[in-house]
């Protein structure tokens, strides 16, 4: 009995050993970088998934290098900083290198190796040709502001020229992002283009793309952000509702926005900011149309982005612009989100039942609806 037991027992050893020895080896990225500034020895390169703010990973960085290895994942977009630079990767299948280089100038790049076909290594053609059109356009723009003598104002003519050369530019840029992006493709070099569209997509198509976008695109935090923004915008222009919500200033007052409204009046929502230009530039010709429109008008400005938390700099604009429309600051400011607000000033004209008649950046075209709506 006791001799059956040992054969038994043997054979199973023997059959656990072969059951480990059949498992197929488990795949894996392996990255390892090189070339990296001295003074990053002895710190943490640490890693990042898209979804999360605190560090999912990280390797010590020896000898101006590390080797990171992970099993493979390539559904979820991942960043890894090393020193302050993001780069953005998944745990796709291989062998990968990633060198720093310093040019003459003291800028650090980084260069990515392994297989040509791989997305790691497609991602470097795209940002290496997103920073060429972004250095070529940057160039000719400071070329021609440069004959502008110091302290005048550029000429409508070269400031036509400019702006001419940022939509070529941004043509450009967009078809070269295009080449990479798929539209519902969840690769890291579709989260990587996507993310360099980001910025050129108006609110509308960044609400589709995105909503067709894949896991990648949908679980990073700061896209998700954009798109929540980007819906908020949409649903408040041309068309849309007014959107209620209660305002709190610094001193802790609070008065909900459906307050600064008249029955039977338009309503002008006007979000602007203390250290914005071109909101107090604005200033004057909001007061005439405050002033000429008042019988069919009524309107607010809402101090939004300010940067101290006492109020002092709102406080001061209202008094040097003579302001005696209603305003107020939003301490927290709420009106940027319900509202999309992406810059100021942010001009949406209601009429008397809450529906968005205009929206937009210019006072002028505020000016224009309500001499067409006074007729």
């Amino acid at each position: 009995m006791k001799r059956i037991s040992l054969k038994l027992g043997v054979l199973a050893s023997a059959v656990a050993l072969l059951a480990v020895a059949c498992q197929p080896s488990q795949k894996e990225f392996k990255l390892t970088a090189s070339g990296l500034q001295a003074e990053l020895n002895g710190t943490y390169a640490k890693i990042y998934d898209e979804s999360s703010e605190e560090a999912s990973d990280s390797v010590l960085i020896q000898d101006g290098g590390f080797t990171y290895t992970a099993p493979v994942n390539d559904t979820i977009a991942r960043i890894i900083v090393i020193g302050d630079r993001p780069v953005a990767f998944a745990c796709e299948e291989g062998e990968y290198t990633l060198t720093q280089e310093t040019d003459e100038a003291g800028d650090a790049t980084f260069t990515r190796g392994g297989d040509a076909n791989s997305n790691f290594v497609k991602v470097q053609a795209l940002n290496d040709e997103v920073k060429t059109i972004r250095k070529k356009y940057n160039d000719l723009i400071q070329g021609k502001m440069a004959a502008v003598p110091e302290g005048e104002e550029p000429s409508e003519e070269l400031v036509s020229e400019a702006n001419q050369l940022q939509d070529e530019f941004i043509k450009e840029y967009r078809a070269a992002c295009d080449k990479y992006y798929t539209k519902g493709g969840n690769t890291i070099v579709d989260y990587v283009a996507f993310s360099y569209l980001a910025s050129q997509f108006e609110d509308p198509e960044y609400v589709e793309q995105f909503d067709a976008a894949g896991s990648m695109i949908k679980n990073d935090k700061s896209l998700q952000a954009r798109y929540q923004m980007a819906k908020a915008a949409v649903s408040t222009s041309v068309g849309g509702t007014f959107v209620d919500y209660e305002i709190t200033n610094p001193a802790g007052e609070t008065k909900m926005l459906s307050e600064f409204r008249e029955e039977g009046k338009y309503f002008l929502l006007d979000f602007f900011a203390s250290w914005c230009g071109p909101c107090k530039r604005s200033m004057p010709t909001l007061a005439e149309v405050e002033k000429q429109y008042s019988k069919i008008l009524s309107s607010v400005s809402i101090a939004v982005w300010e940067r101290d938390s006492d109020g002092a700099a709102y406080a001061e604009v209202v008094k040097t612009h003579k302001i005696t429309w209603p305003t107020m600051q939003d301490a927290q400011s709420k009106g940027v989100e319900l509202y999309g607000v992406s810059g100021v000033p942010t001009f949406i004209l209601f009429s008397p039942e809450g529906e968005v008649l205009l929206r937009g950046h210019d006072i002028d075209e505020v000016k224009a609806k309500l001499e067409e709506l006074s007729k």
